[in-house]
C-alpha cells in the first residue's frame, strides 16, 4: 500500500487529497480546500503565492495529523504563468495572473515580427493573448530594470515545488503551455526568446515528468517530492480511463480542453487554421487540443445570482426556453468582464438576439452555447484525425453537470461517457506512483483507474432539435463585436 498527497490546485480552488493506492485501486480521501484566484497587487491581477503556500501546507500538516505515513507529494496547477527569482533564490515581484490585461496587443506585435506560420509550425501552440510568450514580452516594456536581476524562471507548479524542497526543476508538461518549446525537439526555441529580447538562461531544460526531484521537511515526517505532469489538464488526461485511440476527451472545469492524444504533434496548416494546440503529456505524448472558456461563465453568473447554488442555476436551466439566445464562449468579452450577466446580455443585445431575462435564461444560455461549442471543436477534430471519433469522453468536475453532459451528447449526436471527478488529482496520484516505480507507466495508471472509478453513459436523444439552431450558433460565433 502507498499513500499519496495531490495538491492539486485550478483557477478558482486548491484540494490537498489523499490518494491511497492498494490492491491496484485508488482511493481518495480530500483533507483540505481552499479558495483560489487572482487578487490586485499595484493595479494587477496575481495569484496569492505566499497564501497558496501556507494552504499547501496546512493540507499536509493536517494529513499528517491524522496518522498517515506519507510515501510522496505532488502538485499540479493551472498552465502559462510563472515567477521569477534573482540569483539569491528570492521572488522577484508577484505572479502575474493570465487574467491581467498587460498582454494586450502582444500577440498581434509578435505575429508582425515572425508571422503565425513561424510560430504554430515549431511550437504547435495555440494562439492565445495570456501565453507566456506574450507575457514576457509584456514584461520586457514594464519592467526592464528587472533584466539584470532574474535569474530563473519558474512555472507556478515549479515555483511551489522549489519553496518545499529548494529544488529548481521546469516540468515539461507545464512548460509547453507557454508558447516557447519546440514541439519538433521538446527544447526551448530560441528563435522565440531571441524575438522577445528574453535570455533563454532564465529557464532550466525541460525535464520529463513522474519523477522523484526532492524532500519536503515536516516536523512530523521528511516525504519524497515528486515532478508529475505538473498541468493539470496533463495530469487530468493520465487518468483518461480508456485504451482506445478513437476517444475525444473534456477536461471540463474552469476551462474545458477538448482534444486528442497523439504520438506526435499536429502542428499541420490545417491545425494551425483551426488554432488547435500541442501541449505536452506525460511519456512524450502530445494532447492536441482547443481551450474552451468552460464553466467560468457559469461561475461568474452564479457569483452575480449568489441566492442560487449550482444544482439550482442547472434545475432552473432545465425549465427554461430552449435556445432562446446563444453566445461564443470563446469571446473575448467573457474572458474577465466585471459583470458575467452584463456581458453576456451585451453579446446578445449586438448579435440581434433576445436578451437572458430570468436566471434560468442565463444558466441555459451558457450551457447550450458550451454544448453547440464542443460540436464545432468535434467537428474540426474529426477533420484532423485520420479516421473519425467514436466517442467523447469527458473528466473532471464539470462532468457533475448532468444536464450539461447530455446536451453534449445531443448537440455532437455521438455517445458521451463521464467520469472520474477528480481527474486531476487522480493523474496528479499517478504520476507519483509512477514515480515510485508502483505503476508501470501511463496505460497501467489508465487500467487502475478504470478499476477504481464509476462511468457513466449518455446517448445523444435531441441531435436533431440542435441541428435545426446549428446556423444560428455558427452566425453569433462568427459576428465580429
Amino acid at each position: 500500500m502507498k499513500k499519496i498527497i495531490a495538491v492539486d490546485i485550478g483557477a478558482s480552488s486548491g484540494r490537498v487529497i489523499l490518494g491511497t493506492f492498494k490492491n491496484q485501486k485508488i482511493e481518495l480521501e480530500e483533507f483540505h480546500r481552499f479558495d483560489n484566484g487572482p487578487v490586485l497587487r499595484e493595479g494587477q491581477a496575481c495569484w496569492n503565492l505566499d497564501y497558496l503556500l501556507m494552504e499547501i501546507k496546512h493540507g499536509i500538516d493536517l494529513t499528517l495529523q491524522s496518522g498517515h505515513i506519507i510515501d510522496c507529494i505532488g502538485i499540479d496547477t493551472w498552465g502559462v504563468d510563472y515567477v521569477l527569482l534573482d540569483k539569491d533564490g528570492f521572488r522577484l515581484g508577484e505572479g502575474v495572473s493570465y487574467r491581467d490585461k498587460r498582454t494586450e496587443g502582444y500577440l498581434d506585435k509578435l505575429i508582425e515580427q515572425l508571422s503565425k506560420d513561424v510560430i504554430y509550425s515549431q511550437t504547435g501552440i495555440q494562439f492565445l493573448s495570456f501565453n507566456t510568450l506574450y507575457q514576457l514580452a509584456a514584461l520586457k516594456d514594464s519592467e526592464p530594470e528587472w533584466f539584470n536581476r532574474v535569474e530563473r524562471l519558474l512555472f507556478i507548479p515549479d515555483y511551489l515545488n522549489y519553496e518545499l524542497t529548494g529544488v529548481q526543476n521546469c516540468e515539461y508538461t507545464n512548460a509547453t503551455t507557454s508558447q516557447l518549446v519546440n514541439c519538433n525537439t521538446g527544447n526551448w526555441d530560441k528563435q522565440l526568446f531571441d524575438a522577445i529580447g528574453v535570455p533563454e538562461s532564465w529557464c532550466l531544460p525541460p525535464s520529463m515528468p513522474n519523477r522523484l526531484i526532492g524532500h519536503y521537511e515536516s516536523n512530523l515526517q521528511t516525504i519524497p517530492v515528486a515532478s508529475i505532469a505538473s498541468h493539470d489538464t496533463a495530469s487530468a488526461i493520465l487518468a483518461l480511463p480508456v485504451s482506445e485511440d478513437d476517444v475525444v476527451y473534456i477536461s471540463s472545469g474552469t476551462w474545458s480542453l477538448m482534444g486528442i492524444e497523439s504520438l506526435a504533434p499536429i502542428n499541420t496548416p490545417l491545425a494551425q487554421s483551426m488554432n488547435f494546440t500541442n501541449e505536452g503529456g506525460a511519456e512524450s505524448r502530445f494532447r492536441v487540443l482547443k481551450n474552451i472558456m468552460g464553466l467560468w461563465l457559469i461561475q461568474n453568473v452564479q457569483k452575480e445570482l449568489a441566492k442560487y447554488s449550482f444544482s439550482e442555476l442547472v434545475s432552473l436551466a432545465k425549465q427554461s426556453q430552449p435556445f432562446k439566445c446563444l453566445i461564443d464562449p470563446d469571446h473575448p468579452s467573457f474572458l474577465n468582464p466585471s459583470s458575467m450577466m452584463d456581458a453576456i446580455c451585451t453579446f446578445c443585445s449586438q448579435t440581434g438576439q433576445p436578451v437572458p431575462e430570468t436566471a434560468g435564461e442565463f444558466a441555459r444560455c451558457v450551457f447550450e452555447s458550451l454544448a453547440f461549442q464542443y460540436r464545432k471543436v468535434w467537428l474540426e477534430i474529426n477533420q484532423l484525425k485520420e479516421t473519425p471519433a467514436s466517442q467523447i469522453h469527458i473528466i473532471g468536475g464539470g462532468i457533475q453537470n448532468k444536464f450539461l453532459n447530455q446536451l453534449c451528447a445531443d448537440a455532437c449526436g455521438v455517445e458521451v461517457k463521464t467520469g472520474p471527478i477528480e481527474a486531476s488529482a487522480i493523474g496528479n496520484v499517478c504520476g507519483q506512483l509512477i514515480a515510485l516505480n508502483e505503476l508501470d507507466g501511463v496505460q497501467h495508471a489508465r487500467d487502475a483507474v478504470s478499476r477504481s472509478f464509476p462511468i457513466e453513459v449518455y446517448q445523444p436523444k435531441q441531435t436533431a432539435e440542435f441541428l435545426q439552431y446549428w446556423a444560428e450558433f455558427e452566425r453569433v460565433s462568427k459576428t465580429n463585436l
